[in-house]
């Protein structure tokens, strides 16, 4: 499906009204969250636009060069702002922040003087030089923090929420997390639409309580829906929160509001893969790519491509598409999962013994990941390498805490197939003795008794006498026959589900083991009851 007509069907006709954004005032939004150069793209990208107030944006993009250690651009982005409107008290606060980094405290007070004319009884103002000070200097000014923060309570009846962020901001600088959490409750009630006292609760909130933090990110969206750090902080909370589905539906909303982050739209490609929708992945990558992006987006790009394309079962393709990606990024770090995926790739294309080269890389750099030993196991098993199918195999095994009945069972099943290709005798019954130890190990831990566990027990005892049946494997296939009897349906060719073939190969071998012993009327009736089960399986359903 093109993106285009999946993010039509995904929003489902709302999508124009979410593309809208807010214009400069996102990315006032992203200053007071702390984001500082999420704030800077934006104001610059609408500094310009119809309807931005110039002189409070050039404010914001002084704060921001300001948080950036840049007091040279702050400089001319206060004094540009004041050009526009000299009646913008905040680019006199701005100006006084550097005076108070610079030491000069008294050009600092005219300038928050000269603020507080212009502006008046203004809170948040005042919380703006509260701010100043507490930047410049927490310790040496706290008389005068305190004192433009109880202004501020003062002049809006306790009720601007700008007093109660820079409060949590202070706490959560003393690693307070639980009272900052409080403070951003406390702007949140005294203006439910406060975008940093809701981003800023979630963060603070976030690894305490994950939920919690994001109903409150979910309810700022409702109140704010075209806010672009709305829909971005809480698509991030639900991707960090394995809300995979809500993340990329979120993600494909907010990459349509033109505050979007370019690099955003690589996340959105990567959370889709992982929401496995590969399709929809794949076409976003390739829309990254053709961008001209960053190299860690190139890079990130061309890796969701070829992981898309192995999900997506077109192997050939997906094997092209790794081995450009592993030449054009040399040098680069790559996981576990590229080299396991790229082998997924080459065996999905019949390449089986190039995929055994990538899992064993993947292997190596990962000796701990069972699940990437299991596979390596299977890889090698068919590709008829037994006994490295059987070492492997019990790595895999002593990485288990508690193995499972399944595990044990493939393990001898691992080498009975080592033992039935060895030509060794003596290391063919070596290999053997190790599957029975499994097979044993299964039949006493089941609860019930199975056909295919004797069945496996007798065969590697098979296996481990030279290919040929001895008494031990005779009793095991007792045992085997003795449970098919309790079903008729296992003798009853009409049965798709029965056992014929396995009640032949028993009778066969047993047969066979009586004639090695001299009892030549055993071995007559062994044969003729195996022939027997030979023209059942070949008149009905075997």
């Amino acid at each position: 499906m093109k993106i285009k007509l999946f993010l039509s069907l995904l929003l489902a006709g709302g999508l124009m009204a979410s593309a809208q954004s807010q214009g400069y005032k996102d990315g006032i939004e992203y200053y007071k969250a702390g984001q500082y150069d999420n704030a800077k793209t934006i104001l610059e990208n609408t500094l310009n636009q119809t309807g931005t107030d110039k002189a409070l944006a050039n404010y914001y993009l002084g704060q921001v060069a300001l948080a950036q250690n840049d007091k040279a651009a702050a400089k001319s982005y206060f004094e540009k702002g004041l050009e526009i409107d000299p009646k913008n008290g905040y680019n006199h606060v701005g100006l006084g922040a550097i005076a108070l980094l610079d030491k000069n405290a008294d050009a600092a007070k005219d300038n928050f003087k000269d603020a507080q004319k212009i502006a008046g009884k203004n809170p948040e103002l005042s919380v703006a030089i509260a701010r100043a000070y507490y930047n410049a200097d927490p310790v040496a000014y706290a008389v005068e923090i305190q004192k433009f923060i109880d202004k501020a309570r003062k002049d809006s009846k306790n009720s601007d929420p700008s007093i109660y962020v820079l409060e949590g901001d202070m706490l959560m600088d003393k690693e307070d997390y639980g009272s900052a959490a409080s403070k951003y409750e406390n702007a949140i009630t005294n203006d439910p639409s406060n975008p940093e006292g809701y981003v800023k609760y979630a963060n603070a909130y976030f690894n305490v309580n994950k939920q919690y933090a994001i109903n409150k990110l979910e309810e700022l969206l409702a109140k704010q829906p075209n806010s672009a750090m709305a829909q971005r902080e809480l698509a991030e909370k639900y991707f960090k929160g394995d809300y995979w589905k809500k993340a990329s539906d979120l993600y494909g909303t907010y990459i349509q509001n033109p505050n979007h982050f370019p690099e955003d739209k690589a996340r959105y490609a990567v959370l889709l893969y992982w929401g496995e929708k590969y399709p929809e992945s794949y076409d976003v990558a390739g829309e990254v790519l053709a961008s001209n992006p960053k190299h860690n987006d190139k890079f990130l790009m061309e890796r969701i491509r070829f992981l898309d394309l192995t999900k997506m079962e077109k192997f050939p393709e997906a094997v092209a598409a790794a081995q450009a990606f592993f030449k054009d990024n040399e040098g680069d770090h790559f996981t576990t999962n590229d080299y396991i995926t790229y082998a997924d790739a080459l065996s999905g294309a019949g390449q089986d013994s190039l995929a055994v080269v990538q899992y064993e890389i993947a292997a190596e750099k990962d000796p701990e990941n069972g699940d990437l030993l299991k596979n390596l196991s299977s890889v090698y098993d068919k590709n008829k390498e037994y006994a490295k199918a059987a070492d492997v195999y019990g790595a895999y095994l002593k990485l288990q805490e508690n193995p499972s009945l399944n595990d044990l069972y493939g393990m001898s099943g691992r080498y009975l197939n080592a033992a039935a290709t060895e030509n060794d005798s003596i290391k063919a019954k070596e290999l053997a003795d190790r599957g029975i130890e499994y097979i044993n190990q299964v039949i006493e831990r089941a609860a019930d008794k199975i056909p295919a566990f004797y069945d496996r027990l007798a065969k590697l005892n098979i296996a481990g006498n030279m290919k040929k049946p001895n008494e031990a494997a005779v009793l095991a296939f007792d045992e085997m026959i003795k449970i098919l009897d309790a079903d008729p349906a296992n003798m009853d060719p009409a049965n798709p589900q029965n056992q014929l073939r396995s009640y032949w190969q028993a009778y066969a071998f047993k047969a066979a083991y009586a004639s090695a012993q001299g009892d030549k009327e055993l071995a007559t009736q062994y044969n003729d009851k195996a022939s027997e089960i030979k023209e059942l399986m070949s008149g009905g359903a075997q």
